[in-house]
């Protein structure tokens, strides 16, 4: 499905009375992005840590189907209601087929911790060849998330860290969400830290940039080199 029709639709849903959330979550143009990233280099197996409403899954799964192959496992702690991803893939007309939704009360990082260890145990490859790592936005979970990660991401792989322009106190309600946080846990870009001293710091990947105003920091595990889509996108 184009990502045209796929965010016209989004647009077009009215989400029931009263209940005050909002469905994007992600600036459409970086959905853009990862929808094009997926068509351009052939991504199959994708990995969306931090479900949310399910918009930016939306736009996963219009790339696979487009594509006609592939699988978004998306993970959070909650499954969402009455406005889940399963809510706004049947209202946009996405076919489910692609999606494979996971809601464990833990979160992504036990969830992850079960796919190495059915790697280990069955001695198999890695998974996926996308990540988009967009949940907690702190700097333990989201720390460990990279490390966890990388042993399911194949050569290649692409890893896109949203947030990086972030901070707990920004939240409008941040006293009643993180109260119990210290300052510096308030207002550090956390992300950010994840970003700089996890992720750009680690020796397998390559092909490190900001995008969107610094928000979106890219990275790709290291293969065989080809073509750079990230310098095709910023050239753009």
């Amino acid at each position: 499905m184009n990502i045209d029709t796929v965010l016209e639709r989004l647009h077009a849903y009215q989400p029931p009375e009263n209940w005050g959330g909002h469905i994007f979550l992600l600036p459409e143009q970086v959905m853009r992005d990862i929808y094009q990233l997926i068509l351009d280099q052939g991504l199959t197996q994708c990995l969306e840590l931090g479900t949310g409403f399910g918009a930016t899954s939306c736009a996963i799964c219009a790339a696979l189907e487009e594509r006609g192959e592939g699988q978004l496992t998306t993970v959070d702690k909650y499954f969402h209601q009455p406005v889940n991803v399963q809510v706004l893939m049947e209202h946009v007309g996405l076919d489910l087929k692609h999606l494979n939704i996971v809601a464990d009360e833990l979160g992504y990082n036990w969830y992850m911790s079960d796919l190495l260890k059915t790697q280990q145990e069955e001695n198999t490859t890695p998974i996926f060849d996308f990540c988009l790592l967009d949940g907690a936005h702190e700097w333990e979970p989201d720390a460990l998330a990279f490390t966890l990660v990388n042993p399911l991401l194949k050569p290649g792989a692409w890893m896109l860290v949203d947030d990086l322009d972030f901070k707990l106190r920004m939240i409008p309600n941040w006293q009643e969400s993180h109260g119990n946080h210290s300052d510096r846990e308030l207002d550090t870009f956390q992300m950010r830290m994840v970003y700089d001293l996890v992720v750009k710091q680690h020796p397998e990947f390559e092909d490190f940039n900001m995008t969107h105003n610094e928000r979106i920091g890219w990275a790709r595990k290291k293969a065989p080199r080809k073509e750079s889509w990230l310098k095709r996108l910023l050239g753009r």
